[in-house]
């Protein structure tokens, strides 16, 4: 198939699509007279780009997504939600200057932002598949204080320093099982996860009244076994190797309690929830 058949068929145009092969994205065979000869595999790719490109995705990402195909399309999909749940503080903030006028107030809410977007972005990237979406839906309700001491500023470059570095490497077997997890696991779960996480620091008696059978369960599967074995807990392993070599407990979470106050008094919280849940069930230890 020649170029301008390809144009109607793809629904591109041929700008489009030089540029695509320019890229790399798909590359014709050249006839004998110069012109570029599509092959039906040419064809099926460039009506994916099409799809693709009309989403809003970038030329990167669609290189990723013809590669890895459902992962990568996953990890689009997350970041993504991070960029709309920015922009929409972005529209919240357009609001409010409409109706209050408040130049000062919109620019310092803008330069929160901006560092809550810079933190956001850093986690999605230095933390593979469900486990970066997570943490973006853990810690950004804490990442809208104002940062106004030299303090919070040194814990803020603490932060962006440490994400920079942040190298959450996994053996290779484990990749794809973290791919599959997280194509499973939708920002519905994790909400709800994260959610259930802040009820049982902020209620912990009442979280292990109510739970407490659940909670029996999960201990007994996580002491066996078979757990271990698990993708799931081969996974949570590494994590934890993860946290405790890399800084993540004595860096970055130290940092940011120093960032934000909110955090914090969260992570007060937290510590004196683990040691209730330790007295209850010493099993956890």
């Amino acid at each position: 198939m020649l170029i301008n058949e390809v144009c109607r068929e793809c629904s591109l145009t041929k700008k489009a699509i030089e540029y695509y092969i320019g890229q790399g994205i798909v590359v014709p065979a050249i006839q004998e007279n110069g012109y570029r000869n599509f092959s039906d595999e040419d064809i099926v790719v460039l009506k994916k780009v099409s799809v693709l490109r009309t989403l809003g995705l970038s030329v990167a990402d669609i290189h990723d997504v013809l590669s890895n195909k459902d992962a990568a399309l996953n990890e689009v999909y997350h970041r993504k939600n991070v960029q709309m749940f920015l922009q929409q503080e972005k529209q919240e903030l357009i609001q409010e200057l409409a109706s209050k006028h408040d130049w000062e107030q919109i620019q310092g809410s803008l330069h929160r932002l901006q560092k809550k977007q810079m933190v956001l972005e850093r986690l999605t990237d230095a933390f593979p598949g469900y486990y970066g979406k997570f943490l973006c839906l853990h810690f950004a309700p804490y990442l809208n204080c104002p940062v106004l001491t030299d303090k919070q500023q040194e814990a803020f470059d603490v932060i962006i320093a440490f994400l920079d570095s942040a190298d959450f490497d996994i053996p290779n077997d484990l990749k794809g099982d973290l791919d599959e997890i997280t194509l499973n696991l939708g920002s519905g779960f994790m909400e709800a996860a994260s959610s259930s996480i802040n009820g049982a620091v902020s209620q912990t008696e009442t979280y292990i009244a109510d739970h407490h059978e659940e909670i029996e369960s999960y201990l007994a599967y996580k002491r066996s076994e078979e757990y271990e074995t698990t993708p799931a807990g081969r996974l949570e392993k590494e994590l934890r190797r993860f946290n405790s070599m890399s800084g993540y407990n004595d860096i970055f979470i130290p940092a940011m309690c120093q960032l934000s106050e909110s955090y914090r008094k969260y992570h007060e919280g937290l510590s004196v929830a683990n040691e209730m849940l330790s007295q209850k069930y010493p099993e956890m230890e």
